[in-house]
């Protein structure tokens, strides 16, 4: 394909993820104001805190990674560093060419600024940050409206509306583009696999989540929160960061790769961990590892299916969009395993695509 081509590709994707990260960042902002606004202070603090903690957290990743800077400490760091990167490509301080050139070096530390920023920082950011944030608002968003049955009488609410399909288009690209970071990746081959994929398997996981929380409310986190504990203790006992002393992967392309192994826990537990709870994510340190992917599959299925049938006995006493709730259970199911068998399906690409690399 024309270089120049992927040229204009790569600065439109950098407009695009730039626009995607501040319009979801500012819709939530805005509706927490309206929360606020209409007295619904608990949903407010809720929406504003989903907002702003997985900024915290990304800022404070990137500040380890790039240095100390004062743009992380607002923090502001991910559009910063949009900028910077745009401020570049239009002034010719750095080439598009050479950032897709660069692209092809696994040693992230090897590259230049911007062409670090571009291949590995900004998705990094932008993975990490829209997940933690656009999942967990949708969930939010999703449960309100059944709570206050918007979504039984598909009344939902513009601002709403719009929340929501911002924070799902953000998160789609978030993770398209980290599976297609990574060097030797064609990413017109493997974006539509990973699309189809995360479009079901997100579909199913946040429904669950959300039809048990409206139901059980509380008791949604402990199903969180275990998650969570199981896929922390799966890392920090099968990573090969720990259990080699190295990185499992002799690539540059993981970011981390060179930290200590107090670094690597905190990412671990505090960035790779709460992603799981939501979706699997090809993280830099266990993209040949057999276990976690398996213990993660098996726990969103599990899970998926626990909390669909703990509420057939309430939802068939409900209206719940006149669906039976044998056919919602059952359409939980079926978007669980076809999510299985596609995320299959990838890891026998990675596979068969890792073993013809030199």
């Amino acid at each position: 394909m024309c270089i120049w081509v992927l040229s204009g590709w790569l600065v439109f994707r950098t407009l695009l993820g730039l626009a995607l990260y501040i319009a979801d960042f500012v819709t939530d902002v805005i509706l927490a104001v309206e929360y606020a606004l209409n007295e619904h202070y608990y949903w407010f603090g809720l929406t504003l805190g989903f907002a702003f903690g997985p900024q915290l957290i990304i800022n404070a990743v990137l500040a380890y990674l790039d240095g100390c800077k004062w743009y992380y400490l607002l923090p502001v760091g991910v559009p910063a560093k949009y900028f910077q990167v745009l401020y570049a490509f239009f002034r010719g301080k750095d080439n598009p060419k050479d950032v897709l050139e660069t692209r092809e070096e696994e040693d992230h530390d090897e590259q230049k600024p911007v062409a670090r920023t571009v291949n590995h920082l900004l998705p990094l950011a932008r993975l990490v940050g829209t997940l933690l944030e656009s999942l967990p608002e949708i969930c939010l968003q999703i449960y309100v409206l059944i709570k206050t049955g918007g979504l039984s009488s598909l009344e939902i609410p513009p601002l709403k509306a719009v929340t929501m399909a911002l924070s799902s288009l953000a998160s789609l690209f978030s993770i398209i583009e980290w599976e297609t970071h990574f060097p030797k990746v064609v990413a017109w081959v493997w974006g539509p696999l990973v699309f189809v994929w995360k479009v079901i398997d997100l579909a199913a996981r946040l429904l669950a989540l959300c039809l048990f929380a409206s139901i059980y409310r509380y008791l949604v986190f402990i199903v969180v929160g275990l998650h969570w504990l199981v896929m922390v203790a799966v890392e920090y006992k099968f990573c090969r960061y720990f259990s080699e002393g190295d990185a499992w992967i002799e690539s540059g392309a993981d970011v981390i790769s060179d930290s200590n192994n107090c670094v690597k826990f905190i990412f671990n537990t505090f960035v790779v961990a709460p992603v799981d709870v939501f979706t699997w994510v090809t993280f830099g340190s266990r993209l040949r590892c057999k276990v976690q992917p398996i213990v993660n599959g098996v726990l969103m299925f599990v899970t998926n299916m626990v909390m669909a049938y703990a509420c057939v006995s309430v939802l068939e006493t409900r209206s719940w969009l006149d669906v039976e709730a044998h056919t919602l259970c059952g359409a939980l199911l079926s978007g669980s395993v076809l999510s299985a068998l596609l995320q299959l399906l990838y890891f026998l690409c990675s596979k068969c695509t890792v073993q013809i690399l030199p």
